[in-house]
């Protein structure tokens, strides 16, 4: 991704994927929010941009009642790798034991991986039918950001924050509102505000 002081949209149109992707298969009986996040080397550095297990469990905890909420790392497998080495957060089995009601993506392919094309089919769909995303800083918020409604994107540093890119380009992608999530304090009022 190249970061600009300034875009043009004389030729912009918004790629469809909610209308395109939204479905009848993956309905819960509570609205969706989707958290996700990421655990990797960032810039040649140890991981600056992620949700801890303990920022995890007090968003689970706010959100749990309101939300189904399906928990979004993806396995280096499963993602086309960019050069970042994904680490461990430990977090599967956490999430697992301590807060059972959230649902793991990837446990979410295991159970329709013969009717999805691959794992970035799945998160399409999941994606299409949600309207209240958490994501981290990259990837995960560029995704997150095409599908509407409210993006919380947790994100202390990079190159978007130079560029007001949160306010820019990552809007435009869908429409959807982004609120900008600094440190935890932000990412706090947001949820009480907006979730």
């Amino acid at each position: 991704m190249t970061h600009s002081v300034s875009f043009s949209y004389k030729k912009w149109v918004r790629v469809p994927l909610q209308k395109h992707y939204k479905n009848d298969i993956l309905v819960f009986e509570k609205p969706l929010l989707v958290i996700a996040n990421k655990f990797n080397i960032e810039w040649g550095n140890d991981p600056v941009n992620f949700l801890s297990i303990s920022v995890l469990d007090k968003v689970i905890n706010l959100c749990k009642s309101k939300y189904q909420i399906i928990y979004n790392r993806p396995l280096a497998t499963q993602i086309v790798s960019d050069g970042s080495e994904v680490l461990d957060l430990g977090e599967y089995n956490w999430l697992r034991s301590t807060h059972p009601e959230v649902l793991l993506m990837n446990d979410i392919y295991a159970k329709h991986q013969l009717t999805v094309n691959n794992f970035n089919h799945l998160q399409l769909m999941v994606y299409a039918n949600c309207d209240r995303f958490i994501s981290v800083h990259g990837g995960t918020a560029a995704l997150a950001s095409y599908f509407g409604g409210i993006n919380i994107i947790f994100s202390k540093s990079g190159l978007e924050h130079l560029f007001h890119e949160f306010t820019t380009i990552f809007p435009n992608l869908s429409g959807a509102k982004i609120l900008h999530a600094r440190n935890e304090n932000d990412l706090f009022k947001y949820l009480q505000e907006y979730y």
